[in-house]
């Protein structure tokens, strides 16, 4: 761990892309234990146990997928002055971001047209996505100092 502090909060959006896929996951699961409980509950296919959260979190998701990219590029470039072996050194996250994000927004689109190769292009996204975020964030904890804790980050949020 760093004690190198960098003005960049980039970084808060490249985390919400985990957790919008974790909430994600876990109302699908959900769904799918009220699908199987409820008698009443009745889904026509996986397709609908999957896209029903997905809409519910459309807008969320769908903003934190598209800013992953330039929140990837604009964190690395503010590390990179500070710290010369840091998070900027690859380069590749942000051009995998976009891979990520090619793959949600069609996976999307051929989803609402009925197409269940969209389901899995959408869910594939989000893995790459996640999978990318996650490694940054683990990469930029070893080179540049992170909040640990809730008190922290409200020091770093009202810090001008």
């Amino acid at each position: 761990m760093s004690e190198l502090r960098v003005d960049s909060r980039w970084w808060y959006w490249i985390a919400a892309v985990p957790l919008v896929t974790a909430f994600w996951l876990v109302t699908s699961a959900w769904m799918f234990v009220v699908v199987q409980v409820v008698p009443e509950a009745v889904v026509a296919d996986a397709g609908d146990l999957l896209s029903l959260p997905a809409l519910a979190l459309g807008v969320p998701a769908l903003a934190a997928f598209l800013v992953l990219p330039l929140a990837l590029w604009m964190d690395a470039h503010a590390s990179t002055p500070r710290a010369a072996t840091g998070p900027a050194t690859t380069r590749p996250p942000p051009r995998i971001a976009v891979l990520a994000d090619a793959l949600v927004v069609a996976g999307s689109v051929l989803l609402f047209r009925g197409a269940t190769l969209g389901g899995v292009a959408v869910v594939a996204g989000a893995a790459l996505g996640t999978w990318v975020a996650v490694r940054y964030l683990r990469d930029r904890r070893d080179h540049v100092a992170m909040p640990a804790s809730f008190w922290e980050w409200r020091d770093e949020l009202s810090a001008n």
